[in-house]
């Protein structure tokens, strides 16, 4: 049987060598030097051959046997440099069949039917089916009974976006009350006048000409005042605005609104395809993660609130809903940080839920942790992007030309 040449041995790129090797195919991997010691061991004992360089070189191509090989399997976390190798390898080895990773599965089926390429993938959405059925399983086990649930901090205001607007408010009634006695204006011409007062609109048909000294003082100091306190409270509506706080507090507003939805924390490839896939299914859904201002946010925000915050944070859990959800699924690309999360949330969840279970999918890269988190619990589900995707991967790059 022809060999697979495998360019890239980063954790994708090492799960596609051990499954072609699992299936008894010849394997060669072209890995550069900043490949880990310990990948080259694994992929070595698997029986994969090892070329060293930059997969992107056609000598190093030819050093592998690339023109003789049944397929090539382009794995690297870089799209560019994926797409050059396939276009190269497609011109230097027609009859090679091409399997390339790349991010954008928009784009999959143009390089597909344009360029020849035999399978352009992208192993996040190949994965997110996997994560939202797990997500969506009924739990086997009941959750303990809740406990008192702990005193959250609330989020903290700032003062001056209470005081300074309650200060204007409470000169303008003020200023009602002291026009209405002292002119003998109705309530409402006082109402109107300390309007034109306090803006400097100042038509003129009500003036304090004739007024005590004392009252055209108070009215002196009322312009100023108005002036100054209806530009701070400009300024601090604009700041309210342009800093996000606004967004942030209509995100966490819809998010109190959801019930039975599904929170995922993580909204990089893998957690922005599971959204995807929740929310054309009709789920209702609620995104954690740490930053709110790159594009992935911006496409994913007007679909479900997105929660700007820490998820090992209870009070961020809090804040997404968590004791009303269905699930949560941590898929992030750090496995202790995603078992954090699921630590903290079913914390959170035994002590506010009433007894309700919490679906807990967690995304996990090493498949040992994976096996010893399952041996001792039922409650983790712990799914495999890079697995689920390879055995994909390999389909393609076995099939018959």
């Amino acid at each position: 049987m022809q060999a697979v040449v495998v360019c890239g041995l980063g954790r994708f790129g090492l799960q596609v060598v051990e499954s072609l090797c699992g299936c008894g195919c010849g394997v060669t991997v072209i890995a550069d030097e900043r490949t880990t010691a310990e990948r080259l061991e694994r992929a070595v004992a698997s029986g994969a051959r090892i070329v060293r360089g930059d997969f992107r070189a056609r000598s190093t191509r030819e050093a592998a046997g690339l023109a003789d090989c049944r397929a090539a399997v382009l794995t690297t976390s870089s799209d560019v440099d994926n797409l050059e190798a396939a276009l190269e390898i497609r011109g230097e080895a027609p009859a090679v069949r091409v399997v390339m990773r790349h991010s954008q599965p928009q784009l999959c089926r143009r390089f597909e039917a344009d360029f020849g390429i035999a399978a352009a993938l992208t192993p996040a959405d190949l994965a997110a089916g996997a994560f939202v059925a797990a997500a969506l399983a009924v739990p086997t086990a009941a959750a303990p009974p809740a406990r008192r649930p702990a005193m959250l901090p609330r989020r903290p205001v700032r003062v001056e976006f209470i005081a300074i607007p309650l200060l204007l408010v409470g000169i303008y009634l003020a200023a009602i009350v002291v026009f209405h006695f002292s002119l003998g204006l109705s309530w409402i011409d006082a109402v109107y006048f300390t309007t034109t007062v306090v803006t400097t609109v100042g038509f003129g048909d009500i003036n304090l000409q004739h007024a005590p000294v004392a009252v055209k003082l108070f009215g002196v100091a009322l312009m100023f005042a108005g002036v100054l306190l209806i530009a701070i409270t400009a300024s601090l509506l604009a700041v309210f605005v342009l800093t996000g706080t606004a967004e942030k507090l209509r995100n966490e507003l819809r998010a109190r609104r959801l019930r039975d939805h599904v929170v995922v924390c993580g909204l990089g490839s893998v957690g922005t395809a599971v959204a995807r896939d929740l929310s054309g299914r009709g789920i209702p859904v609620v995104v954690i993660d740490p930053v709110a201002d790159d594009e992935m946010h911006r496409e994913t925000n007007p679909r479900c609130p997105v929660i700007v915050g820490d998820a090992t944070r209870p009070v961020i859990l809090h804040r997404a809903g968590i004791e009303r959800a269905r699930a949560l699924v941590a898929c992030t690309s750090n496995d202790a940080l995603n078992l954090e999360i699921g630590l903290t949330a079913q914390s959170v969840a035994e002590a506010s839920r009433s007894g309700r279970p919490l679906r807990l999918v967690m995304r996990c890269f090493d498949a040992d942790l994976a096996r010893r988190i399952h041996a001792v619990s039922d409650n983790y589900t712990l799914v495999s992007e890079a697995k689920i995707a390879a055995e994909v991967f390999v389909r393609r790059a076995l099939e018959p030309a």
